[in-house]
């Protein structure tokens, strides 16, 4: 069954996206009377880079996880180090 109701829609086919294939926008009707020109260029401000995103994010943790590591491993090293230096001052 079809109602007579009408909408604005503007589809995006090209999302750049590996996981979306098109995106559907609905356009609010106190909007629908924009130009296309206007509409095209409100939809296009989205970021259709999610993907990208995705990756930038996960590459980041991994660098701030690695820092931390290494953060540790400074720590732990100078205790040993200071450790060894109060040993010999006690021995002496």
């Amino acid at each position: 069954m079809v109602k007579g109701v009408s909408k604005t829609v503007i589809v995006v086919n090209n999302t750049g996206s590996k996981l979306f294939e098109k995106i559907v926008f609905y356009v609010t009707p106190e909007y629908g009377t924009l130009s296309a020109k206007q509409l095209k260029k409100a939809a296009g401000s989205f970021s259709f880079n999610y993907d990208d995103s995705y990756a930038e994010r996960k590459a980041l943790r991994r660098r701030i996880q690695r820092k931390k590591r290494i953060r540790a491993l400074v720590l732990g090293g100078a205790a040993v180090l200071l450790a060894g230096i109060i040993t010999l001052i006690i021995i002496l």
